[in-house]
């Protein structure tokens, strides 16, 4: 599984972000911001850990920004929904004390904080978000699942179309697990779909180049609850192997023809002459 995540990692972009958002925080720059949050909370331990990950992932969001300010409204999107989902575990987490303190509030607040005193006046950073446009999680899920969808789309179709593609296996089964969530989300929520900026050409059409059909690389499943996959060529090719190796040719099977040299046949004379002469014996008497 480790492979796996880093197989996709190096070639997937929005698996990569959205894997590198969970990391744990190291020198962080806009960390310091934290101490604006409520005095209730911002010396909790967890707090620290949330608050020093968001303020790390704005840096890091806001450098892919000005990298590609084309992906702005996704990437900011895609900060949005990890503060929510990060928080929504916290308040699901009955050992975390957190009084009346509301952490969505406290971390909007050290946004604001970074926005206004190390990015002031620039045009390439993310506003923040509304209650409106955050108070639907499930929504908010939604639309993230198809938004990286439909930005890693390309580069799978790439890896997968290719002649040859070292661990295309991977690729094919993570593609055919996010083909198929794509296709039932868009399906049922058609306008949403439509509404993010990268995916009006998959709403309608869930695989407009078919790649399931014009992938190199088909596997078959072979253990699910590790996810592990074997091509199936190669397991075509195994099968074949294995029943070529354990048939044997009628030419190879051992010769039954009877013989009077067999131990057999001399044990079967020697009982057959022995009931005639009892059968003699007894008309004898």
């Amino acid at each position: 599984m480790e492979n796996r995540v880093m197989i996709l990692k190096d070639n997937l972009e929005a698996f990569k972000i959205n894997l590198l958002l969970n990391n744990s925080v190291g020198p962080c720059e806009y960390c310091s911001s934290c101490v604006v949050a409520n005095e209730q909370v911002r010396n909790e331990p967890w707090f620290k850990f949330v608050c020093y990950q968001f303020a790390r992932n704005v840096e890091y969001i806001y450098g892919l920004i000005r990298i590609n300010t084309g992906f702005k409204e996704k990437r900011c999107n895609t900060l949005s929904y990890w503060i929510h989902d990060k928080v929504t575990n916290i308040y699901n987490n009955p050992s975390i004390k957190r009084g009346n303190v509301n952490i969505i509030t406290e971390i909007l607040k050290v946004w604001k904080e970074i926005n206004s005193k190390k990015f002031k006046d620039r045009s390439d950073i993310c506003e923040l978000p509304t209650e409106e446009s955050t108070k639907d999680l499930n929504k908010m899920k939604r639309k993230k699942i198809m938004s990286d969808y439909c930005e890693d789309y390309d580069e799978l179709r790439i890896s997968l179309t290719k002649p040859y593609t070292t661990n295309c296996n991977i690729y094919y089964d993570y593609f055919k697990e996010r083909f198929l969530e794509f296709r039932e989300i868009a399906a049922e929520h058609n306008a949403e779909c439509l509404g993010i900026s990268n995916c009006s050409r998959f709403c309608e059409n869930y695989d407009p180049d078919d790649i399931l059909k014009k992938s190199k690389c088909e596997v078959i499943e072979i253990l699910k609850e590790k996810k592990e996959y074997i091509k199936k060529d190669e397991c075509d090719a195994l099968t074949q192997r294995a029943v070529s190796e354990v048939k044997i040719e009628p030419k190879e099977l051992p010769n039954p023809e009877f013989t009077f040299s067999d131990n057999r046949a001399i044990i079967l004379i020697l009982f057959s002459l022995w009931g005639i002469f009892l059968t003699f014996l007894f008309l004898y008497k």
